[in-house]
């Protein structure tokens, strides 16, 4: 392999940034920059020994001391060689470990570029990179993207995570590295040091699905475009309404349909093939994250789902339930609220999608929270409170859940039960009962709201005895005229005396609510007594027309 001739640094030539991006090891530190990272490198050359240096390396030459005479000079030998070096107009020194701190001072002092490879790395592999590069920087740069692969993989089976795996792409690009979900959350983001981009407004961007390319948007879509692309690309290049940024975007596929994107974020001129092959070699490696991700959620789903079935069944001897809350990682000795959810509307609605987008809300949530589908009849939600009186947290996730509804599933109508606060593990089955309770309550009235079991008042009892025929015979002898009244003549005496309980009998209200004058309530009121034979100014008889009116109100529900 013979040198290269030297010559004037043009696009072609290969820099001291591409060496340390593209062929040095993984973990490889910069401990002194120098003044020149874009200067051109002429060639490799390892050094035999500190002799006749002159015949060893020349202009530009990117200069390796092996372990074996790193090891046997002395920190004073060391510094004056790179004091030579310097003379001699290396590119650079690449050393293995750790060198002493006068070194790295006489280095930063000469403005030469000092670069402490990992100590257990192969100098023969370091220099076949480096030859590599120098030779043929696309397939360098190629077989960069693989072992990129190769090393986010191996991350991944450690558990290191998404943020580890971000951070290790954003240093090996040089730019902005983030991995979103299906939702375009962003579940990690790595920003190089020294970076000054508009944090604030490229998040905002990155999370708008219009500013997707239009064939990512749709998530089975984009599948399918890798998928076709499997022997091309598999990445996208656009432009992002953030300061002149731009990005290489690629899906994270898994199955039928993508679960997420890895974007590489840089100056719009500047991104290169190093960064498309992060983005795509990324994107897998992210898929295989996910993936075992996802699986360990799952056990701990199972998990919690026995603990919480029995638990609520009751069906689980007190040393089980002990065993399966060690492995719980949640803290069941907090406070607890107990919410329940169920939901109708169209399009084959399930209570899994239901289920995820309660674990979506709670996994951003202050407060941690043990969901389930339980009995195959509702979500529950055992959720953490600050305090035992504390339960603005649950009304908090009952409105963004609504919220995220609405936009997500147009028409679904929610409702939703509360009861708590639970203080120990013994409460839970308890306040899960009332919390469903309400939730019931809440369907059979109709009412778009979380109902809290504690505000149900009269409804606690009258719930649970509606269904019983006297109780039924009653409520018809009472407001049966009422509703026939309405039926035949279109009227509203049933709405009218509900009003008038509502504002506690106060006429003057009760006709401002209803829209009419104070002559026409008078004259509903004396024509709702002649119907049910209940006279209003008696306390008895008030009482039964009011609680007859509940108990068809539940009926009609």
């Amino acid at each position: 392999m013979n040198r290269p001739s030297p010559n004037e640094t043009s696009s072609a030539d290969v820099t001291l940034s591409d060496v340390i991006r593209l062929a040095l090891p993984f973990g490889t530190v910069v401990a002194t920059r120098g003044g020149q990272p874009n200067k051109a490198i002429n060639w490799v050359a390892a050094l035999v020994d500190w002799q006749d240096l002159a015949s060893q390396v020349q202009n530009n030459d990117l200069v390796i001391v092996p372990p074996a005479l790193q090891a046997r000079t002395s920190p004073a030998e060391l510094e004056q060689n790179l004091a030579q070096l310097k003379a001699h107009n290396v590119a650079a020194v690449v050393t293995f470990g750790e060198v002493p701190a006068g070194a790295t001072r006489v280095a930063a002092s000469l403005a030469l570029p000092l670069l402490l490879l990992p100590a257990d790395s192969a100098l023969r592999s370091v220099q076949q990179a480096i030859g590599a590069l120098l030779l043929d920087r696309q397939a360098q740069t190629s077989d960069r993207g693989m072992q990129l692969y190769r090393q986010l993989s191996e991350m991944s089976r450690e558990g290191k995570g998404l943020d580890a795996m971000t951070e290790m792409m954003s240093k090996l690009t040089g730019k902005i590295v983030a991995v979103q979900d299906k939702r375009l959350d962003i579940r990690a983001m790595a920003i190089p040091a020294g970076n000054r981009v508009d944090d604030k407004a490229l998040r905002e961007a990155l999370i708008q699905r219009e500013n997707l390319p239009a064939v990512l948007r749709n998530r089975k879509a984009a599948a399918k475009a890798v998928q076709a692309a499997r022997s091309g690309q598999s990445f996208w290049q656009q432009l992002l309404p953030v300061e002149n940024m731009g990005r290489i975007v690629s899906p994270i596929v898994s199955g039928d349909r993508a679960r997420g994107y890895v974007s590489v974020v840089g100056p719009a001129g500047e991104l290169d093939l190093l960064d498309t092959l992060v983005a795509e070699h990324g994107a897998a490696a992210c898929a295989l994250e996910m993936a075992r991700a996802k699986a360990v959620s799952e056990a701990q789903k199972a998990l919690r789902g026995d603990f919480l079935e029995g638990l609520l069944a009751g069906t689980l001897p007190p040393a089980e339930i002990e065993r399966l809350e060690r492995r719980l990682d949640h803290d069941t000795l907090q406070p607890h609220a107990v919410l329940t959810f169920g939901w109708v509307g169209d399009g084959g609605l399930s209570l899994r999608r239901l289920e995820t987008a309660v674990n979506w809300l709670v996994s951003s949530h202050q407060r941690p929270a043990l969901v389930h589908i339980y009995g195959g009849d509702h979500v529950c939600v055992f959720q953490a409170l600050r305090g035992g009186d504390d339960l603005n947290v649950a009304h908090e996730l009952d409105k963004r859940l609504r919220e995220h509804l609405h936009s997500e599933y147009p028409g679904v109508r929610l409702y939703s039960g509360l009861a708590g606060p639970a203080m120990a593990l013994a409460d839970w089955p308890e306040r899960h009962t009332q919390a469903l309770q309400a939730m019931h309550l809440s369907e059979r009235l109709q009412l778009l709201h979380l109902v809290e079991y504690n505000s149900l008042g009269v409804y606690q009892l009258l719930s649970q005895i509606d269904q019983l025929p006297a109780v039924q015979a009653f409520s018809k002898k009472i407001i049966g005229p009422l509703a026939d009244y309405d039926q035949r003549q279109r009227g509203s005496l049933v709405q009218t005396i509900d009003a008038y309980f509502n504002f506690h009998g106060n006429v003057s209200q009760t006709a401002e609510s209803l829209f009419i004058h104070r002559n026409t309530l008078l004259y509903r009121l004396e024509r709702i007594q002649e119907l049910t034979g209940q006279d209003l100014d008696q306390a008895d008889m008030r009482l039964a027309l009011q609680l007859a009116l509940k108990v068809w109100q539940l009926r009609a529900g």
